[in-house]
Formats: C-alpha cells, structure tokens, sequence
C-alpha cells in the first residue's frame, strides 16, 4: 500500500499518518520532501517509531522497492507544493490520494485530486481571514544549540499570541538544558498540548548534533525579530558546560544511592 497524504497548514496531515503507523502491523516508511533540512514531522516520527523507515527528497526512487518488499508507504505532501509537480512520482507509484482538510474546506483543487476526504481536527473551521494562498512561512535551523527553557516558553507565549504575527501554525523541536529534545506545537484553533520531550537519550556533553529547528506559518511575520529572539534563548559555551556538568555529577550520585 501507498498512501499520499496532502491538505491545509495545521490540518493534521501528519497527526493522521501518526495514527495510521502506530496501528499498521506491516513494516512502515514514511517520505517526505523536507525544505532547508527542517525535518520536524519525521524527526518526531522517528523518535517514537524506531523501526520506521525514514525517506526524503533524492531517495524517490526507494519508494517502489520497499511497497514491493511489502512495507506500506506514507508520503506527507507539504500544504505549499504545487500538487501537480509531483504527478509525475505519484502516477508512477499509483498511490492513494488521501486529503486531510479542516470542517469547512472547500478547496476544489485538493477534493478534485484527493480518492478520499478526511476531516482533521475536530470542530476546527477554516480562518478566512488566513487563506493558504496568502501565508508566508519562516523555517530556521538551531542544530547544534541548546536553549534556555525559560526564556523558549516565553517567546512562544509572545509568538502564538500574535507579538511577531499572525500566526496559523508554529511547530518546532529545541534542545534545552536538561539535556531533552522538546517538540512544540501550536495550530490556530485548537487547545493545543504543552512541549513534549521526544523519546531521544540525554545528550549531556558538549552541543548536540541531532537535528534542532522550527516552522512558523502565518502572515504579517516577523521574521528578522523571531531570529534574533530565538538567537538570543540560545545558551553559551559557558553555560552548557556548567549545567551538563551539573547533570552529569546529579546522574552519578543516583547512581551511586541505587548501587
């Protein structure tokens, strides 16, 4: 099976194929064409399913062999890609069309290509007043920064309550001095949950490696102001190596009363 999953920003494309993957007892791949090396959805996909294969753009050609060996693919189609770009890989898989859209969508283009229609998120209408079409999107990478969690909860408090924007959607994962990786996630319209900590290890020397990055979605953004607010939560050298020695030497006396 292969499945194509497409739809609005913040309308639970990938809360969706999250749902389908915990309960698919075949073997699993998911794809996605990632921008810019922000790979947050797949990042948080692979953190909960281990044994999931990963794929994105360049490794296209995969798709086909593994539905053969008998995985099941999912492929998550970002909101902003032209749908008829990508006919030509989806003709040829022969795919499933599956399009997630919020209560009130009436996207004629996106029903006209979809086999089957899902309503995402409950209760949660479309905003007229932020159209797909008139959005902008602002990415950034932080791999390799730790930030202070503090000063993280307070930009997002300001971001979601419109200090840098309208935003429709905010999504992101941050390293933070606990040693965690914490995802967040905002969707205009919905009572949306507090950070999570990803099921990743500690790290707890030096700056980490594994990927660190947010998406923001909305209009009128700020994007120069959220940059330098997020460049300004990030923790120095200085910092890192005292709380992760801190950390460190807190594991070891655990250790030590359990032993």
């Amino acid at each position: 099976m292969i499945v194509a999953v497409t739809g609005p920003a913040g309308s639970g494309k990938t809360r969706w194929i999250r749902e389908q993957i915990a309960k698919d007892p075949q073997p699993r791949c998911y794809f996605t064409p990632d921008m810019d090396g922000v790979c947050i959805d797949r990042t948080c996909l692979a953190a909960e399913f281990p044994e999931l294969h990963i794929r994105t753009r360049g490794q296209e050609a995969e798709l086909w062999a593994l539905a053969e060996s008998g995985f099941n693919v999912y492929i998550e189609l970002p909101w902003y890609w032209e749908l008829s770009s990508l006919e030509p890989l989806l003709n040829h898989l022969n795919c499933r069309r599956i399009a997630v859209v919020p209560q009130n969508d009436e996207n004629a283009q996106i029903r006209e290509w979809a086999d089957r229609i899902i309503v995402g998120h409950q209760g949660v209408e479309m905003i007229p007043e932020l159209p797909d079409d008139e959005l902008q999107i602002h990415r950034g990478l932080l791999t390799g920064e730790i930030v202070d969690w503090t000063s993280l909860s307070v930009f997002w408090f300001e971001l979601i309550g419109g200090a840098y924007g309208r935003v429709k959607r905010a999504k992101g994962i941050f390293e933070i001095a606990s040693g965690e990786s914490i995802y967040g996630d905002f969707v205009l319209g919905i009572a949306n949950s507090e950070f999570l900590a990803l099921d990743l290890p500690r790290h707890l020397e030096g700056r980490p490696r594994r990927f660190s990055g947010f998406e923001i979605v909305g209009r009128d953004l700020e994007r120069s102001q959220i940059s330098a607010t997020l460049k300004d939560c990030c923790l120095p050298a200085s910092h890192i190596q005292h709380y992760q020695q801190q950390l460190q030497e807190s594991f070891a006396e655990e250790q030590e009363v359990f032993i």
